[in-house]
């Protein structure tokens, strides 16, 4: 009998142990220039400032906020989420120093040369009642998925009943932040026609 209870506790054990779930969880590392690597398992829903102020606290000798935390050329922002970027398990971050006033070492160029590159781009929407809304896309990605996600947030707007705009050109979901030459952080208006007139569709 007591042989039972034991493996009744020991399946109830096996049901409890996977709290890190593959499609919820995500297992990064954050690498410096000196190959230091810090592991960090975290949910893909959670913000990643989560994940810079761990590896702040793992590496004392580094002062919080003095470096740039880099993922596939873009450099990464504490409010964006592994799902956003669409990170895998597994995936390297980079970490550099900042230094003052220049300095004799070759990762602040490396840097620089692979943030001149970025592959991901976060833009934002802007509406007539200022509502705002942030997507991060890779910059091969269309921009149908910045659209929707604006429609998704507004609630209150029909999908396709207004037009967005970036520098008096229209933009079209079928194409890509590359195409139009989008940059990190660049807004993006949403024009909504009213009744009898409004932007031209």
């Amino acid at each position: 009998m007591s042989g039972h209870g034991v493996d009744a506790e020991g399946e109830e054990e096996e049901d409890r142990k996977p709290v890190i779930k593959p499609g919820v969880h995500v297992t990064l590392k954050v690498r410096n220039t000196d190959g230091h690597t810090v592991y960090r398992t975290m949910r893909r829903t959670e913000q990643l400032q989560g994940l810079m102020d761990f590896y702040y606290a793992s590496v004392p000798a580094v002062q919080r906020g003095t470096g740039r935390f880099l993922y596939d050329g873009g450099r990464l922002r504490g409010w964006q989420t592994p799902a956003e970027l669409q990170m895998e398990d597994g995936d390297e971050v980079d970490f550099f120093t900042e230094l003052l006033g220049g300095g004799g070492t070759s990762a602040l160029p490396k840097a620089e040369r692979i943030m001149a590159a970025p592959r991901f781009v976060t833009l934002k929407v802007v509406d007539q009642e200022q509502r705002l809304v942030r997507r991060t896309i890779r910059m091969n990605a269309k921009l149908q998925i910045v659209m929707d996600a604006y429609y998704d947030e507004a609630g209150d707007v029909v999908k396709g009943t207004g037009s967005f705009w970036f520098e008096n050109v229209r933009l079209r979901g079928e194409r890509t932040p590359a195409y139009f030459k989008l940059d990190d952080g660049d807004a993006i208006d949403f024009f909504q026609p009213q009744l009898g007139g409004g932007i031209p569709a």
